[in-house]
């Protein structure tokens, strides 16, 4: 039998055995993702009440309205390099509204995340997150069950206030990183139309 004549066989055998590597990759993914969200299930649930702090901006305060791509640069700088969130959570105003992006190592896998929130403005200037729907990998899960684990899991800073029953994350802007010294609180957020509207002034607290 000629070499010309093995080829075709060895080829085949080759493709064969790359198919079934990502077949079992794939199954390996889905039966780590099955086993997270059996984990979730069985987690007691929790409820915390969720208010937010007023920012002490004093009397001199100021009014400023700013694009999409100025209020990313600005969460960027204060917020993302906080370093009680650095390598946790990452911040990132789009068009449809807030994404979260993360890293965490589960079962010994890089696993990343994101997070697609609705914002709102509460009563006392904060950002209330409404969680939509949340993707590990390349794969949606039950926002819930991924609420919950973030809950149990991770340590987050005081002005970051996750509530897993009503599936929200509440950005406190009056315990987060000053701008420059200055205390801020949102007025308006509507990513649709990119106007962002804050109320801010100088605060010693």
């Amino acid at each position: 039998m000629t070499k010309n004549n093995m080829r075709p066989g060895a080829d085949v055998r080759i493709k064969m055995a790359r198919r079934q590597g990502a077949f079992k990759g794939i199954l390996g993914t889905l039966l780590v993702l099955v086993i997270i969200s059996i984990g979730l299930m069985l987690m007691p649930q929790s409820h915390k009440h969720v208010t937010d702090t007023r920012p002490e901006i004093g009397q001199a305060s100021f009014e400023v309205s700013i694009s999409r791509k100025e209020l990313n640069a600005l969460v960027e700088k204060y917020i993302n390099a906080d370093p009680s969130l650095r390598k946790q959570f990452r911040f990132e105003m789009q068009k449809k509204g807030m994404m979260v992006y993360g890293t965490y190592r589960l079962f010994g896998q890089s696993v990343d995340f994101g997070m697609q929130m609705t914002p709102e403005v509460t009563k006392n200037g904060g950002i209330l997150l409404h969680a939509d729907s949340v993707a590990v990998g390349q794969l949606p899960l039950p926002v819930k069950f991924i609420m919950t684990y973030f809950g149990k899991k991770v340590d987050l800073p005081k002005w970051l206030i996750l509530d897993s029953h009503k599936q929200t994350l509440l950005i406190d802007l009056g315990k987060a990183p000053k701008v420059q010294g200055v205390r801020v609180k949102a007025v308006q957020i509507d990513p649709k139309n990119d106007k962002f509207v804050f109320k801010g002034g100088f605060s010693d607290k």
